[in-house]
C-alpha cells in the first residue's frame, strides 16, 4: 500500500467484510465493482438483507451494482438521511 492510498472509510470497512464472505474473495478495494468480483443478482439480494439487518438499511439493488465505494457512500447517506434533524 502505498502512502497515497487512502485508508478505507468505516462503511467501507464494514462492507469489504460482507463482500468478503459473500462472494468467497480475502481482498476488496473501493474501487471493485460488485458484478466484476464475482457478485450476481442472488448474492446482492443477500448483501441487501445483510445490510438491512445489520445497518437498518434499505438499500436498492440498482444502487448493489457498483464499485464498494460507491455502495458505502449509498449507505452512508441513507444513515444520514435516517437520523433525526434538530
Amino acid at each position: 500500500m502505498s502512502a497515497q492510498t487512502a485508508s478505507p472509510s468505516p462503511m467501507e470497512a464494514r462492507l469489504a467484510g460482507y463482500w468478503q464472505e459473500l462472494l468467497g474473495v480475502d481482498v476488496v478495494r473501493p474501487e471493485d465493482h460488485f458484478l466484476e468480483v464475482g457478485g450476481n443478482s442472488l448474492l446482492a439480494t443477500m448483501l441487501a438483507n445483510r445490510i438491512e439487518d445489520d445497518l437498518g438499511l434499505q438499500v436498492g439493488m440498482v444502487d448493489l451494482f457498483n464499485t464498494l465505494s460507491a455502495v458505502a457512500a449509498v449507505c452512508d447517506r441513507l444513515l444520514l438521511e435516517s437520523q433525526p434533524t434538530g
